[in-house]
């Protein structure tokens, strides 16, 4: 081989070597915030595992009494439902009762107030005569 070529050889696989090295160099604090990043990234996920279990648990707590709330509130709504029926049924029925004491008395009462007046016109007709 050629002493120049050899020489070449060398000193490239020199360069290759030294720029390996360097690269190496740049690289390992690279590969050790990754790994820390990892490290953190997994307590984050411990964290947040911890805390969504407790979360979980109280939506389900709180949608169970929604729930029984919901279901209060339609026993009440049926209840008030029945007590406006109940209220509409009185009314129909006061109603009736107010026509049938109007048939019963109305119609006395304007006979009672005819023979009154008729008993005063004859009182005032007998006043008049006696009194000429």
């Amino acid at each position: 081989m050629n002493p120049t070529l050899a020489t070449l050889l060398t000193v490239s696989v020199t360069v290759i070597a030294a720029i390996l090295v360097l690269v190496l160099i740049f690289f390992i604090p690279v590969l050790l915030e990754v790994r820390r990043a990892a490290r953190e990234a997994e307590r984050l996920i411990d964290s947040v595992r911890l805390q969504v279990a407790p979360v979980s648990r109280d939506v389900g707590l709180i949608s169970r009494d929604v729930k029984s709330i919901v279901q209060s509130i339609h026993r009440q709504v049926d209840r008030v439902e029945d007590g406006i029926e109940m209220v509409h049924d009185m009314a129909l029925r006061v109603k009736e009762f107010e026509l049938e004491v109007k048939r019963r008395i109305e119609e006395p009462m304007l006979q009672l107030a005819a023979v009154l007046g008729g008993v005063k016109q004859g009182l005032e007709a007998i006043s008049r005569i006696f009194c000429r």
